[in-house]
């Protein structure tokens, strides 16, 4: 019974480190060592027929107030409570524990990361309503010495690094623990195995972190730097569903906030998702004219229009000091509840302006790595990523545009509703932040260079991720025979 409680409480303690770990929280270093108390409970505390309570009791600790406070209460009591259902699911689902003892711990640490990262490339690819928000690499975005060389990997070479980091200290404590209690009724870890992963870690750990910081003291490009301003009004509904600020309200409150933006000395002024429910180009054209020639400020206009019986227009538009329209941008990620697609997603333009190559995303595109990499791959130095933006989700959103910055080398500007404001650099410095979960009116301005883009991954794209989903099913089908086998083998 000891033991077993033991287990409940290091498990707990597991969910609580990684909970920490992420915003608003902040405590990065947890990150790296916040899986070794659950591991150390699944194979030495609980027996092995309960050993999938480690690892659900974590989750439930981290998932469990972590996706409370990012869906809020806009999204009904299933997203609420999504961590106890993933939770419920871990501890059917992950029955490894036999597995690995069987092979003799052969396969704990590669399994362990591959799994982790395999599932992570999953949601991303195919769970819209979380896609890659609550990725471990996320804890480390206020780390710019740490993440640089995700321009090589991607956010999932952060990942994996990190897990692998995990998975490797939990064995080495199994290993010195086994030395000195050597538990009855387990299977022990042999000390040589162990020390080669140590060392290569070790070693993988060494060459991360100087390829980041290498990358970091690397001189930046000669391009001019450029002030930009993001604009917050604090409105809880996006302009189609608003009936009390009407467009004439929203205007007006933009031309204000604008101009103020401008006499701080902003050049480029972005604005959050679905902030008119009206076409820039057919309504309100001439007072938008004159308010971007007036501050002499590029202005990126975020609009849906939702027409009786035709699709909605998740878009944005860039106007031009000399009253010149871009072409368009429609959302491209659209498969969160409620919002149909837009009709004018796929297309990727890239605007040439005298401060750089500028693009737009919208939202939850930024929740996503595919995006960015096309806008980057067509020389966008500076994008926008407007969210409307729910519950405490704001509080993570802009981890997720930092490392879009870092991974393409490209300079972003955040715009929440009401709760998240960010401007960060290609290298994936904050320039500015400011979340309130709470909501407020904020202009957020700052200077940025436009980046280079075209980075290796760049180039390359997810290929660790789809890599490690590969990974996870062979463990899957490994796993599934070798205990086939064990069972044949037993009753001959």
């Amino acid at each position: 019974m000891i033991r077993f409680l033991s287990g409940i409480i290091l498990s707990a303690l597991s969910g609580v480190m990684i909970l920490l770990s992420f915003p608003p929280y902040g405590l990065w270093p947890l990150a790296w060592v916040g899986f070794v108390p659950y591991l150390y409970a699944q194979y030495r505390l609980f027996p092995a027929k309960w050993s999938s309570l480690a690892p659900s009791l974590a989750v439930l600790c981290w998932l469990g107030p972590f996706l409370a406070r990012v869906f809020g209460d806009g999204f009904g009591p299933f997203f609420q409570f999504l961590g106890i259902w993933i939770a419920i699911l871990v501890f059917l689902l992950q029955k490894e524990r036999r597995f690995i003892e069987a092979t003799g711990y052969r396969w704990f640490i590669l399994q362990g990361v591959i799994n982790w990262v395999g599932f992570e490339m999953v949601r991303m690819a195919f769970i819209p309503i979380v896609a890659s928000t609550g990725f471990i690499g996320y804890t480390q975005s206020t780390q710019p010495w740490l993440i640089q060389a995700v321009s090589f990997t991607g956010i999932f070479g952060l990942d994996l690094i990190i897990m692998l980091v995990n998975f490797t200290l939990a064995q080495a404590v199994l290993t010195r623990l086994d030395r000195h209690k050597k538990p009855a009724g387990v299977v022990l870890v042999t000390r040589k195995p162990t020390l080669r992963w140590v060392i290569g870690t070790g070693i993988a750990l060494f060459v991360w972190i100087g390829i980041s910081v290498i990358i970091l003291n690397t001189p930046a490009n000669n391009t001019p730097s450029v002030r930009v301003a993001s604009i917050r009004p604090a409105y809880r509904l996006p302009a189609h569903q608003d009936t009390v600020n009407t467009s004439l309200k929203r205007v007006e409150k933009f031309s204000r906030m604008a101009t103020e933006a401008a006499l701080k000395g902003a050049r480029i002024i972005y604005t959050p998702e679905m902030l008119f429910n009206f076409d820039p180009q057919l309504e309100y054209t001439d007072h938008l004219r004159l308010l971007s020639a007036q501050t002499g400020s590029y202005l990126f206009i975020t609009y849906v229009v939702s027409a009786e019986g035709k699709p909605w227009r998740n878009e944005s538009v860039m106007l031009s000091p000399d009253g010149t329209f871009s072409p368009v941008y429609g959302k491209n990620h659209t498969r969160l509840i409620g919002e149909p697609p837009t009709p004018t997603a796929g297309n990727f333009p890239v605007y040439k302006t005298p401060f750089g190559n500028l693009a737009g995303m919208i939202c939850h595109d930024a929740n996503y790595t595919d995006v960015a990499r096309k806008l980057a791959s067509r020389g966008a130095g500076i994008i926008a990523a407007p969210y409307n933006e729910f519950g405490g989700f704001g509080e993570q959103a802009w981890n997720n545009a930092l490392f879009r910055a870092v991974e393409n080398r490209t300079a972003i500007v955040l715009s929440g509703i009401a709760t998240v404001s960010a401007i960060i650099n290609p290298d994936g410095r904050l320039v500015a932040l400011d979340t309130d979960i709470k909501g407020s009116e904020r202009i957020l301005v700052g200077d940025v260079r436009a980046g280079s883009g075209n980075t290796s991954y760049t180039k390359t794209g997810d290929v660790l991720g789809w890599a490690s989903f590969a990974g996870m099913i062979i463990f899957i089908f490994f796993q599934m025979w070798f205990e086939q086998k064990v069972k044949s083998t037993k009753k001959q």
